[in-house]
């Protein structure tokens, strides 16, 4: 366990960030719900005409292209050019990139100025390939097999690059590292990647080291979804978002230190 995630949750708490979502709508509710169990303040917006309003009250933007159309890609535009004048950390989740030539393009384009991107391996990929194709939001690959995608990714943009699965990895330019934690069932709730991104956006919130705060936030993700393990996915979502909240998913992280 990485010393640095205690204090770092600590002080997300105390500071409770502002995360403007502007995410899909299948899993708005579970991004909404997780973040505000670990200790973030979410705002939700399907609204063009607020985000100059918004983005400056928040701490972090985070953009899932879940369910994307045209008018959702001209609002993320705009929300990433906001975000950049306003130097906010802006967090994206390439969604079923790979799947369509749409989804594919908009990622990469939101990609440049991305100071996180959090994808599957399969996402990360279609990321730089356009010979691979994902299987809608599944991953077919083992995140092993997208180290190289999301090194270049790093490498070429500077930002950071999580790629989650059984073995997560967290890669910049300079640092990497990975961790095996979580739970098999957290792979049959719809939205758990999602809420990765988000938990992700809430840490860079308040640190700007942008590779600490992806640590600690897959981190963190991974522990609460060992101690959330069930017999079935509905009891699981709601022990997990139990786990993100409860003072004792920090005495067991606390031990493990």
């Amino acid at each position: 366990m990485s010393e640095t995630l205690l204090p770092i949750l600590k002080q997300l708490r105390s500071q409770k960030p502002v995360v403007l979502c502007l995410t899909n709508v299948v899993t708005m509710d579970l991004v909404a719900n997780g973040l505000l169990a670990l200790g973030a303040a979410p705002i939700m917006s399907l609204c063009d005409t607020e985000l100059l309003e918004l983005i400056p009250i928040a701490q972090a933007v985070y953009l899932n292209i879940g369910t994307l159309d045209e008018a959702f890609i001209e609002r993320c535009q705009q929300a990433q050019a906001l975000a950049k004048q306003c130097h906010k950390p802006l967090v994206l989740d390439p969604v079923g990139a790979g799947a369509s030539a749409i989804r594919t393009q908009t990622a990469r384009d939101l990609l440049v100025q991305a100071d996180i991107v959090k994808g599957n391996a399969s996402e990360i990929m279609a990321l730089v390939d356009d010979a691979v194709v994902t299987q809608g939001v599944e991953s077919t690959y083992t995140t092993d097999a997208a180290l190289a995608a999301a090194n270049h990714i790093a490498n070429t943009y500077g930002n950071i690059v999580v790629v989650s699965g059984a073995i997560d990895h967290v890669i910049s330019a300079t640092r990497s590292a990975e961790m095996n934690l979580g739970d098999a069932m957290m792979g049959k709730v719809t939205g758990m990647g999602c809420l990765l991104g988000a938990l992700i956006s809430a840490f860079t919130a308040i640190t700007e080291d942008h590779f600490q705060a992806a640590y600690c936030a897959t981190q963190y993700m991974g522990q609460c979804g060992s101690l959330a393990a069930a017999n079935g996915p509905a009891t699981f979502r709601r022990c997990f978002i139990d786990a993100l909240y409860c003072e004792a998913t920090l005495q067991t992280m606390n031990r493990a230190v």
